[in-house]
């Protein structure tokens, strides 16, 4: 025998508040994999900025959202007791994790600037020697229109360049070994530090909204799954 009256509007409403969850973690997913194509270099710049691996991180949560609605989806059509309260302790814990993400945030933010300088003044001396860093660098000077870590006299900090040269992603105009031979005038004007710090705190504002509205969605759907966790097991009783 199924729950009936109030209960059964609630067993549909975490139907599909879960059927919404599932597709929202196929959305996380969708955005790990753009962030991972879009912002991949720039992680290698900056290994100590958490932010730029939320790629990966994105890919891991959106597989595990769409498990966690998945097992709600079926422990609501199906009233399975147990799988409602399988995914009532999942969604809680991601609640948890995404508050202790929040303060952990909120208390490193004011150290992100330093990271970002000391994160690319190593990578700016070790231009020539690593490939990777190699491509996250023209990628970052040509992309964001930057040069350096605050000016292209920067790149003196690096022996492969003599003074005044810089490589050819951070010429305004760009041709081959343009870098050689252009001089400072050539180059990008700003250094690419505080534009990189502007986009990181535009991103992290953006992906905290993001954060509140699921969390707000989320203590929705653990209130209707204990409420018809416990409905279940009245019934269950009753019988």
């Amino acid at each position: 025998m199924g729950v009936e009256g109030c209960a059964k509007i609630i067993k549909y409403l975490l139907f599909v508040f879960n059927l919404l969850f599932f597709i929202s973690g196929c959305g996380i997913l969708a955005l790990g994999i753009t962030l991972n194509v879009n912002n991949g270099g720039f992680a290698t710049l900056l290994p100590s900025v958490p932010f730029l691996n939320a790629a990966n991180l994105c890919i891991a949560v959106g597989v595990i959202v769409m498990v966690v609605g998945f097992v709600g989806c079926c422990g609501a059509i199906k009233e399975n007791g147990c799988m409602l309260l399988i995914f009532f302790f999942l969604l809680l814990l991601i609640f948890v994790l995404e508050i202790v993400a929040g303060i952990l945030g909120f208390v490193y933010e004011s150290q992100v600037s330093d990271y970002v300088e000391s994160d690319l003044i190593t990578g700016l001396q070790k231009y020539d020697t690593e490939k990777g860093l190699q491509s996250a660098w023209d990628r970052l000077q040509s992309d964001l229109q930057c040069c350096g870590v605050d000016g292209a006299a920067d790149w003196a900090m690096n022996s492969s360049f003599p003074a005044t040269q810089f490589p050819d992603s951070c010429c305004r105009e760009y041709a081959i070994d343009c870098g050689k031979t252009v001089g400072y005038t050539g180059a990008w004007k700003d250094g690419c530090a505080e534009i990189l710090l502007t986009y990181l705190e535009d991103n992290i504002y953006y992906v905290g909204a993001v954060c509140i509205a699921i969390g707000i969605f989320e203590l929705f759907g653990i209130a209707l799954s204990m409420f018809l966790y416990c409905q279940v097991k009245n019934d269950s009783q009753v019988v």
